[in-house]
């Protein structure tokens, strides 16, 4: 959008200095009897714009257009990488691996899921001869690193991405060695922190419509190459 604006005014510019150049009407004097005239700053002004404009979208736009036809396509898939690690927790709890990506838990089914599920116990899923706390630590380490995949794309990311994994990254669900994160973990289920996962996972719902709003053609253009 904001190369749009900048397109408008440069086109804006050119036209003024055709018209100083080439159209029989003129502006009065700043100064009468000084010579110095509104088309004289008029023209500088247009030409030094353009001549910036020029060098912007040489220089900067299209080189930041060739880069994100190859770096958002990567965002994406990242960005799916990490709503599929995180959803696998859902699906272990619902003990459905079929369940839509859209699918999550109320802060009350939360509650009723979580108070099922002895830390040490094993698995319905995934690792099915490793407790639920290996899953959880294993879904932890693996979405911390998945965020700083994403974070090294720097300028490609925009703010509300960067927040929302900016706030996943500071949760006390992702906290090392918290609770259920711990293999000192001793509680036989999970029920008092149902408000810990609700919150984490409302995050993870908002990336999913992040994705949905901003990734999705850069995610199917990525799957047509890899294919």
């Amino acid at each position: 959008m904001k190369f749009k604006y900048l397109t408008l005014i440069a086109f804006l510019c050119f036209g003024l200095v055709i018209w100083i150049n080439f159209i029989d009407f003129k502006l009065p004097e700043i100064i009468p009897g000084k010579g110095i005239k509104f088309e004289i700053l008029i023209e500088g002004f247009s030409k030094a714009f353009i001549a910036s404009y020029i060098f912007y979208t040489v220089n900067i736009y299209l080189r930041e257009k060739r880069e994100k036809k190859f770096i958002l396509p990567l965002i994406a898939n990242n960005v799916m990488l990490l709503i599929v690690n995180n959803h696998s927790i859902i699906n272990c709890l619902k003990n459905d691996s079929k369940l839509s990506l859209d699918y999550f838990p109320t802060k009350d089914e939360f509650n009723d899921l979580l108070r099922l599920v002895n830390p040490r116990s094993n698995s319905p899923l995934y690792y099915k001869d490793k407790s639920w706390t290996f899953l959880f630590q294993n879904r932890q380490k693996s979405t911390l690193s998945g965020i700083s995949k994403i974070f090294a794309s720097g300028k490609h990311l925009d703010e509300e991405l960067r927040t929302i994994l900016l706030q996943m990254q500071s949760s006390l669900y992702l906290q090392d060695n918290y609770a259920f994160n711990s293999d000192a973990f001793e509680e036989k289920n999970l029920s008092k922190y149902y408000v810990v996962f609700f919150t984490y996972f409302e995050l993870v719902k908002r990336l999913k419509s992040y994705y949905d709003k901003n990734l999705k053609t850069f995610y199917e253009t990525y799957r047509q190459k890899v294919a």
